[in-house]
């Protein structure tokens, strides 16, 4: 259940109420104004994610030695580093610290009415998974959201990690999905990959 902003803008009673207010010519003003805000004014959506294609890979994991002036002992700023190449090696799937990027720490608050985080999160991913079933002709079905971390503003990356069943009464396997969304719904989400979490390197 994706949530379309537009439902929850002013309705036209008020709106009609606002221009009754309002004197003929200073509603012609306002039209005009809003109609030269309009044609100039486009938000910038970038172009459209392509499928599969993660912006991790060909990547080398860098460190900023300026970075160490944010810290007052060695041990707070090898925790960082360690915290850091973590988060780099799950290629945006764990939060990485003094970044962009945020964890959603509460997946049961609502972002929506009467719809939570968590009920977001879930259709958002099953678009990932729907897009990975299509191509690759598999079964894949999402059992549970186990965390989400959000990268950006305006248009905005959620990398979501879930546990989901690669075919009926199969195991749980944890499986990760990265999608793109729009501010106000201008454009719809955009799945991006949908993969297994990869095992860890030792």
């Amino acid at each position: 259940m994706v949530v379309d902003a537009a439902k929850r803008a002013p309705t036209r009673d008020s709106l009609a109420e606002e221009e009754q207010s309002s004197s003929p010519m200073k509603k012609q003003k306002v039209e005009e104004e809003e109609k030269i805000y309009s044609e100039t004014h486009v938000p910038e959506l970038g172009c459209k994610p392509q499928w599969d294609v993660d912006s991790y890979d060909g990547r080398e994991y860098e460190s900023d030695p300026e970075d160490r002036k944010l810290f007052s002992d060695d041990e707070e700023y090898d925790k960082y580093r360690r915290e850091r190449r973590r988060a780099f090696d799950s290629k945006g799937f764990i939060y990485e610290p003094l970044s962009g990027n945020y964890p959603i720490k509460d997946l049961e608050a609502l972002v929506y009415p009467n719809v939570t985080s968590r009920e977001l999160m879930t259709d958002l991913a099953n678009l990932c998974v729907k897009k990975l079933n299509e191509t690759e002709k598999k079964t894949v079905e999402l059992v549970e959201i186990v965390r989400v971390i959000v990268l950006g503003g305006g248009t905005r990356k959620a990398y979501i990690t879930f546990m989901a069943r690669e075919s009926l009464n199969g195991p749980l396997i944890e499986y990760q999905a990265k999608v793109v969304t729009y501010a106000k719904n201008l454009k719809p989400p955009v799945p991006i990959l949908c993969r297994p979490s990869p095992i860890p390197s030792v």
